[in-house]
């Protein structure tokens, strides 16, 4: 392993930093994420050892799918330049806990499922749903679907009743990946023993999206309209536990922290975002400002060149970005090609360039699971020509690494990116490139 020497910084750990502040590196910044099948199916290619049981790693994420840390062999078998690492869920990974269907203790107004259901920290109730090479934790019960439909004086009463989970829980830190090694031992570990840059994640769920999850995705919307006082009360109450959680992590290890990822949202379809600019700008984003504003100042204590990324999937349109810079935002992922072109990669990068750096843009919808390795080297290189001229792009795929994305398509992405990804970049677009001829940019009535 290579370490740190003196005060020297490692080189995979100065192209990240120079990436997040806007800088030129001598090369793009290049890491993974992905789910759990994602990641034994890689370290089995690779020929790693690897646990056979998916919840057998520490995991970090309880949304649609579960994430785990890659780990520091594979970062360095790869090359990579940049690790994760999340808190753990309050109670200890992996954050599902069995329940009966007669324990749940609200209606979920459906019969008794078939196969064993599980529920998350916050009274998330899922079941088990499989495929061809694992499966995802399917959501089935919202523990506060029937809060917002009471009048608003019994739906409050509930709110302010519901077992939150502790953002102070010590399992929250109390693991790492590495056996035996508490979350700032680890943190510390990463910073002093390896080259490797380390972005750091506290929250679980988000605010619009924890909020989907609480009353569920066929409640949520209406409810902008139909409960907003309900609505503004819970949103409140998110941003309280998401600021909590923020304190915790970066008091245990903010200081080894390159830069903090804030709860993923999405805010958006591939088309257009599911508010209005009006809904988003009266009823998002006060509570984004207060909550990254918040974590932001906490951070910068410990860390004070420390960045904020924040994650949205879809066609988040420039006026929308812009609101959440000005929230405190300095980094955006996950890049998702496949959205409307108003606010696909490159035009992120020509509206938003100067202002914040990004993060991801490989494919995983076609690309990375269905694409050959010279598809995937072309898109690296498009990508790259795109997002890299003046920094600030760190390459990645475009949301997580699934099971079903060929060994030899990984390795494509990352090879392509260490030899095309080298400063200065080329001046001319390589085939498929999008140099913004004929680009219409978004407005209301143009979506």
């Amino acid at each position: 392993m290579v370490g740190v020497v003196g005060r020297a910084i490692p080189p995979q750990r100065k192209r990240v930093i120079d990436a997040i502040h806007l800088r030129e590196p001598d090369r793009v910044p290049v890491g993974l994420w992905g789910t759990l099948e994602g990641y034994q199916h890689l370290r089995q290619g690779l020929g790693m050892h690897y646990n056979k049981d998916a919840l057998g790693y520490r995991t970090g994420s309880t949304t649609w799918t579960t994430d785990t840390a890659f780990e520091i062999d594979i970062a360095e078998k790869l090359d990579l330049d940049f690790l994760r690492i999340s808190m753990g869920p309050p109670g200890g990974s992996p954050g599902f806990r069995p329940i009966k269907f007669e324990e749940v203790p609200f209606d979920m107004g459906i019969p008794p499922p078939d196969i064993p259901i599980n529920v998350d920290e916050w009274g998330v109730v899922r079941k088990w749903t499989p495929h061809e090479n694992g499966g995802y934790y399917e959501m089935i019960g919202y523990p506060l679907f029937h809060a917002t439909s009471a009048p608003l004086e019994e739906g409050l009463k509930e709110l302010e009743a519901f077992p939150w989970p502790d953002p102070w829980d010590e399992a929250c830190w109390a693991d790492s990946p590495i056996p035996g090694m508490t979350l700032r031992e680890y943190c510390r570990y990463v910073r002093e023993e390896t080259p490797f840059a380390l972005m750091g994640q506290a929250g679980r769920g988000g605010l619009f999206e924890q909020a989907k999850y609480m009353v569920g995705y066929a409640k949520i919307f209406s409810d902008f309209v139909e409960a907003p006082e309900f609505l503004e009360a819970m949103l409140t109450k998110l941003v309280d536990l998401e600021i909590e959680f923020h304190k915790a992590m970066i008091d245990q290890c903010g200081e080894y922290l390159d830069w903090i990822r804030v709860s993923p949202e999405d805010l958006a379809s591939e088309k257009t975002a599911f508010l209005s600019l009006n809904m988003f700008q009266r009823q998002l984003l006060p509570h984004y400002k207060r909550s990254i504003q918040a974590a932001k100042e906490y951070y910068l204590r410990k860390n004070p060149e420390g960045r904020i990324q924040f994650h949205s999937c879809g066609a988040i349109a420039e006026p929308f970005m812009r609101g959440l810079i000005e929230c405190g935002v300095d980094g955006y992922d996950s890049l998702p090609p496949k959205v409307a072109r108003h606010s696909n990669p490159a035009a992120k990068k020509r509206q938003l360039g100067k202002e914040m750096f990004f993060y991801g843009g490989i494919d995983v919808q076609e690309t990375l699971p269905w694409g050959k390795p010279d598809d995937v080297r072309a898109e690296v290189r498009a990508r790259i020509w795109e997002m890299g001229h003046g920094g600030g792009y760190l390459l990645s795929s475009s949301h997580r690494l699934e099971h079903d994305v060929p060994i030899e398509n990984t390795l494509a992405m990352i090879e392509e990116a260490h030899e095309y990804g080298v400063y200065p970049l080329p001046a001319v677009p390589p085939p498929g490139a999008d140099t913004g001829e004929g680009y219409v940019p978004w407005s209301p009535r143009n979506k």
